[in-house]
């Protein structure tokens, strides 16, 4: 007896009738609300993060290890990058007055900012492209997707701690001593930049694999960056009324500032662009992993 119906039936007879049978049920492509409408439950998310830390490590190990391998100098190269700009902004903007704090050295004011640009440089860098350049490993895997980024992140960490060896090497050849608040602030700092960075890195690497033409700009983004951010000028030229609208936007910048005015002023930190740091801090690192999870289930698909 035929478990089929006659419909059934007529559609498995004939040569080729079961290839066309599937055909015809399958869509050709996931529907648009699947991806651009795929809601991610944030808590379970997160618990699947934290259950996949150890593969964060590991990936970020990896590449630590492929990015100093074969190489004369090695990891001596995480302090050699931040001290060949200081090099530079020191011969260029040294003798300008309008640069650097009075009664501080040049050379400890501008690499305070080269610490936090450098590791936000390299995150960005390397965190928007990650999922492309891992798209074979992404495949084959089942773990969180926004793990690429954060090992990338990662990464960005290690060197700058690595670079914080020449930061004490200054103060010694200066003879400068930082002000002891800056331990009472400095975790403060860096959750405002890690939070900001892993934002703006997880929102970016979910962009640019959707559309792989940001990929070239990435780099224009960091020059210009640069410039944007008061690494070289003081975060007190932008107007008093806008810099809460700027710390909103750009972290980094009442960040670098405050950790100047502590560290080497002995100063409190501004409140309110702080403030305005924290808010956009958590603004970035929320909006970004949402979009996240929201276009991260068709990732595998047009990688």
């Amino acid at each position: 007896m035929s478990l089929l119906t006659p419909s059934e039936e007529g559609a498995f007879s004939g040569a080729g009738s079961l290839t066309t049978l599937r055909k015809a049920k399958a869509p050709a492509e996931p529907p648009n609300e699947l991806i651009y409408r795929h809601h991610a439950k944030l808590r379970s998310s997160l618990r699947q993060l934290w259950a996949s830390r150890e593969i964060v490590v590991t990936l970020a190990e990896r590449d630590i290890r492929a990015q100093y391998k074969q190489s004369t100098l090695g990891i001596l190269w995480a302090l050699l990058f931040p001290l060949a700009m200081l090099g530079i902004f020191t011969i260029i903007f040294a003798r300008v007055k309008s640069q650097g704090i009075p009664g501080v050295p040049y050379e400890l004011y501008a690499y305070t900012g080269i610490l936090y640009w450098t590791f936000f440089a390299a995150a960005f860098g390397q965190g928007a492209l990650s999922l492309l350049n891992n798209k074979s490993l992404m495949e084959k895997t089942q773990f969180p997707r926004e793990c690429f980024p954060l090992e990338c992140t990662l990464v960005a960490v290690v060197n700058s701690a690595l670079a914080l060896v020449p930061l004490g090497l200054l103060f010694a050849i200066f003879a400068f001593v930082p002000h002891p608040m800056i331990w009472v602030w400095a975790p403060l700092f860096i959750l405002i930049t890690l939070a900001f960075t892993i934002g703006i890195v997880v929102l970016v690497s979910a962009v640019v694999i959707q559309m792989r033409d940001l990929a070239q700009v990435v780099p224009i983004v960091l020059m210009l960056g640069l410039f944007a951010t008061p690494v070289i000028w003081q975060f007190k030229r932008i107007p008093h009324w806008l810099q809460p609208v700027y710390g909103f936007f750009n972290p980094l910048g009442p960040v670098i500032d405050d950790t100047r005015r502590v560290m080497l002023s002995g100063l409190n930190p501004v409140p309110i662009p702080l403030l305005a740091a924290m808010a956009g801090a958590l603004f970035y690192i929320f909006v970004g992993y949402r979009i996240f999870k929201r276009l991260e289930v068709n990732f595998a698909d047009i990688a």
